[in-house]
């Protein structure tokens, strides 16, 4: 009886507490974010007429994937503009360089070349001009037994450091040089010439050959003119001029018939010491052709000897 007794009024109490302290309602579910409207276009894609847009739904979500120009590819695009541009920067700098160098590269090089033929050059200088010809004596009737010449009497004069000096036009020059004259005067007659004498000689039938040799310092001066150039000819050209010398050296050589000697004597035969005269040239293609005339004697009082050379002109 006890324990239903305390059974009744455990349960009458747990009732009374259950009526007084309401039971702890459940926690509501969280609530479900909604889904946040597109963001609106920006005005670069706006801007961007070739932008493609793909939708994809999911539920209450919506996805927007917006295929546009990377604007790193216009800074890339801009980056690369301003690479190439600097490199043409640097490629111009690079030319400016180069061009410096070759040029000063090709100034080191022209000092030790050879100077170029400008149109405007005053004067040019060559190295050597060579005169070969014959001498022949005027009037020789007055001894024409004993003193004729050989027909190869010949006369070479080198002339050095031949100068052309332009006047106003390569076609119109002075021309000068250095000469150094060889004079050959071959005798017909087998004559001996006595030395410290002007034309004191006897006969010897047993020489073979006899000839006197002079040597003259001269300047030769003379105004040249050309033609153009002629198509399959050349040029032509003529001038006129003179020269003036002094005599450096002479002397006799004798070589025999039956013996072989030849005598040489280098002593004073009687020529003048000083040489002067007119001179002439022509120029018809590679033909050139040179006369000169000497307006002192030959020899010193014998004023009815005088020289006359004539042959061709080489120029080197």
């Amino acid at each position: 009886m006890q324990k239903l007794i305390l059974s009744l009024s455990l349960l009458i109490q747990v009732s009374i507490f259950a009526q007084v302290t309401p039971p702890t309602p459940p926690t509501p579910p969280a609530m479900v974010a909604p889904p946040e409207a597109p963001a609106p276009p920006s005005d670069e894609m706006k801007s961007d007429k070739k932008a493609d847009t793909t939708r994809i739904s999911l539920g209450d979500k919506e996805i927007l994937i917006v295929n546009k120009k990377n604007k790193n590819d216009k800074v890339k695009k801009d980056d690369d503009d301003d690479d190439d541009h600097h490199a043409d920067i640097d490629d111009d700098k690079k030319d400016d360089d180069n061009s410096d160098h070759h040029n000063h590269h090709k100034g080191i090089h022209k000092e030790n070349m050879k100077p170029s033929h400008s149109k405007n050059k005053g004067a040019d200088v060559g190295f050597l001009n060579l005169d070969l010809g014959v001498n022949i004596l005027t009037n020789p009737s007055r001894d024409k037994e004993n003193l004729e010449l050989k027909f190869w009497s010949w006369s070479t004069t080198f002339n050095f450091l031949p100068t052309k000096i332009y006047l106003g036009s390569k076609n119109v020059r002075l021309m000068t040089s250095i000469g150094w004259r060889i004079g050959n005067y071959k005798f017909i007659s087998p004559i001996v010439f006595e030395p410290n004498e002007i034309l004191t000689y006897g006969i010897d039938s047993s020489i073979k050959n006899s000839k006197l040799v002079v040597h003259h310092l001269q300047i030769p001066l003379m105004i040249y003119v050309q033609s153009n150039k002629i198509k399959g000819f050349g040029r032509i050209g003529i001038g006129l001029g003179g020269y003036a010398g002094v005599k450096v050296h002479e002397k006799s050589k004798v070589s025999y018939k039956h013996i072989d000697r030849t005598v040489e004597t280098e002593e004073n035969f009687g020529f003048e010491k000083y040489r002067y005269g007119l001179s002439g040239r022509l120029n018809i293609g590679a033909i050139k052709l040179f006369a000169n005339i000497d307006m002192n004697n030959s020899w010193k009082d014998k004023d009815y000897f005088k020289t006359l050379e004539a042959g061709l002109w080489f120029d080197f």
